[in-house]
């Protein structure tokens, strides 16, 4: 991102909003793998306790959620585009939902009449093809995902249209509103439109790297630029990723402007995140299910204008996404929920870092990398695969922020390595 001091992308719409308000510089994904992350921060829980530890893992009915717990409280929650709720609960707390990511069998199985039964086939763009052949089908066109956040978006707009004006009876809604409006973009299988592709195939260069000394992970994830794939493939995703990017941009800014002609856009706060990054070729691994910086820290700032008229700046704090739920909390003035895993991010964003612990947790249960957890506290980051048989890893980003130096054996680092581990163990216990 700009803020991040990247010269090429163009987000015009988060840096107007970034500008504004409040950028977390050191945000972390509770874990690096879209339906953890999701359930995560829509509940307020790591993973561990919210049940949804894989990508096939449904979020328990009884988990509370932000949509849920505001509704309580006289919201209208309207959830629009991907939730990732991958179990017959389609809605956790949602009153409304828009997009085509609402799916599921709602308990009626198949029946076992071999007159009738269809053959099964994959469903289009659900299946990912390997890594290095999804770099090499990266192009220029008109992307899966593209179409369902123009779905998405679509119905949105159309929303607010009929929320605020409700033309046919000039019955505008008067509830508060929670709105999401969540993107798949970027998303493998990288394409972006034609335009966008061409503008950045002559602006950005693929990263073309090794893993660090003492670092191991799963053979999915390792991609060698000339070996896997040739330099141009690497080129080409480079570009279409970043394009994906400006895309999302445009589709925000698309709310956004609705927002403006309904002359409400000054009674919202806007929250913007990512549930993960991507390695792009960093280290020489590509895709997210990473603790490294590129896969495990993550975009996220707020704009309250009501409240910071001139915003309140970069916040240096390790934070975490299930900090979001205290923190919407606190904005709409509602009580914050017993039990949950985050904090409020408010008295950061007022300049109060008394007692902030300043650290964030990750955690990985994938059949590629899990068990294993990330904890970060301060500037140093330490994270291990359990019976993995792969180094642990311990960085001190204040004098190492690209994590190229395993500091695990580091003597200086010692008693820092033994606070870090013991860490970890409390947070699994």
């Amino acid at each position: 991102m700009p803020i991040e001091g990247n010269s090429h992308i163009q987000t015009p719409t988060l840096d107007r909003f970034i500008n504004q308000g409040t950028y977390f510089r050191n945000a972390y994904t509770p874990s690096p793998i879209c339906v953890p992350a999701r359930q995560s921060f829509l509940s307020g829980l790591y993973p561990h306790n919210t049940g949804a530890v894989g990508n096939q893992n449904a979020l328990p009915s009884e988990v509370l959620t932000i949509p849920g717990h505001l509704s309580r409280y006289g919201y209208h929650t309207v959830g629009a585009g991907k939730m990732h709720f991958v179990g017959p609960d389609q809605m956790h707390g949602w009153h409304e939902r828009i997009g085509r990511d609402i799916r599921g069998r709602n308990g009626y199985e198949p029946a076992d009449d071999p007159v009738h039964r269809a053959e099964i086939f994959p469903e289009a763009g659900t299946g990912k093809w390997s890594t290095a052949k999804e770099i090499a089908n990266a192009r220029a066109g008109k992307g899966y995902w593209m179409q369902h956040d123009t779905y998405s978006v679509d119905g949105a707009l159309m929303f607010l249209d009929e929320h605020f004006v409700n033309e046919p009876y000039d019955r505008p809604g008067n509830r508060p509103l929670l709105l999401a409006v969540s993107l798949w973009c970027p998303h493998y299988p990288y394409q972006c439109p034609e335009d966008l592709f061409n503008y950045y195939m002559r602006r950005v260069e693929p990263y073309v790297e090794n893993l660090p000394e003492q670092f191991d992970c799963h053979d999915f994830f390792k991609v060698k630029v000339g070996e896997d794939v040739t330099y141009r493939e690497a080129h080409r995703a480079t570009a279409a990723y970043y394009g994906m990017i400006e895309w999302a941009d445009m589709q925000y800014g698309r709310v956004i402007s609705k927002l403006e002609a309904l002359d409400v856009l000054d009674d919202f706060v806007v929250v913007f995140l990512s549930d993960h990054g991507e390695m792009l070729g960093q280290k020489g691994l590509w895709e997210k299910q990473q603790y490294f910086e590129a896969s495990a820290r993550v975009p996220f700032f707020i704009s309250w204008p009501q409240q910071f008229p001139e915003g309140s700046g970069v916040v240096q704090q390790n934070i975490s996404l299930v900090d979001l739920f205290p923190t919407l909390c606190d904005i709409a003035n509602v009580p914050i929920p017993d039990g949950l895993d985050g904090r409020s991010l408010v008295p950061l964003m007022e300049g109060r870092t008394d007692g902030w612990p300043n650290e964030a947790y990750c955690e990985l249960h994938s059949h590629q990398h899990g068990p294993s957890v990330m904890v970060k506290q301060n500037h140093l980051k330490y994270f291990r695969f359990e019976g993995k048989g792969w180094p642990e890893q311990l960085f001190d980003l204040a004098v190492d922020p690209d994590e190229n130096h395993n500091l695990i054996d580091s003597a200086p680092y010692a008693d820092d390595l033994k606070r870090l581990r013991a860490k970890v163990d409390d947070f699994l216990a």
